[in-house]
């Protein structure tokens, strides 16, 4: 029985070994090799958005995006694809636009790496001579797009917690003041 056991584990870890290590397969179990004749293409389109972040257009030939058909069997062809930030898996995505928020996956300014692979329907990553099928470019992130710090953040907010202590002390003296002076009445009435 364990010469059995051996023989299928050892099975096991030969051709697991033999996939890909080039190609990002979180939560894929292997990768669909294709050849490169009729192999889907992707380029990204990638515009700064004048209010934050860049929206991102994923240009692909010979691919159809099959959302309703995320995390089931795959069909050659279809299926989504995955977005990387900075090497991090940030999203998937089912059709060819989508907004790359800053606040939210930006850690730090500078130079980084956007990246997009297509996958299948079961999240497989597609590849071609294990390398995977998607395309990459870097962006600047600016000082202006990390979102605060909550140091910033209680910066920002110091002047109206001030003004609020401030206006609440005022009215707290005001109160105290006409507590007293109604205090003081009735022991100057009886004095009359």
């Amino acid at each position: 029985m364990k010469l059995l056991t051996s023989l299928l584990m050892g099975s096991i870890l030969i051709l697991t070994s033999t996939a890909s290590s080039h190609a990002y397969t979180e939560g894929a179990i292997s990768v669909h090799e294709i050849l490169q004749e009729g192999a889907p293409t992707v380029k990204l389109d990638v515009k700064r958005d004048p209010t934050g972040g860049f929206n991102v257009r994923v240009v692909t030939t010979d691919f159809l995006w099959k959302p309703e058909s995320a995390s089931m069997a795959f069909v050659p062809g279809q299926g989504h694809a995955h977005v990387y930030f900075d090497g991090v898996k940030i999203m998937r995505i089912y059709n060819e636009w989508f907004h790359l928020n800053l606040f939210q996956f930006a850690k730090k300014s500078g130079i980084q790496l956007l990246s997009v692979e297509l996958v299948g329907n079961d999240h497989a990553p597609y590849t071609i001579e294990g390398a995977p099928i998607g395309s990459e470019e870097l962006i600047t992130v600016l000082e202006s797009d990390l979102a605060p710090t909550n140091n910033e953040r209680d910066r920002n907010y110091l002047p109206f917690i001030g003004g609020g202590f401030l206006v609440f002390g005022f009215v707290a003296t005001i109160l105290v003041l006409r507590l007293r002076r109604n205090r003081a009445k009735p022991a100057a009435q009886e004095g009359r």
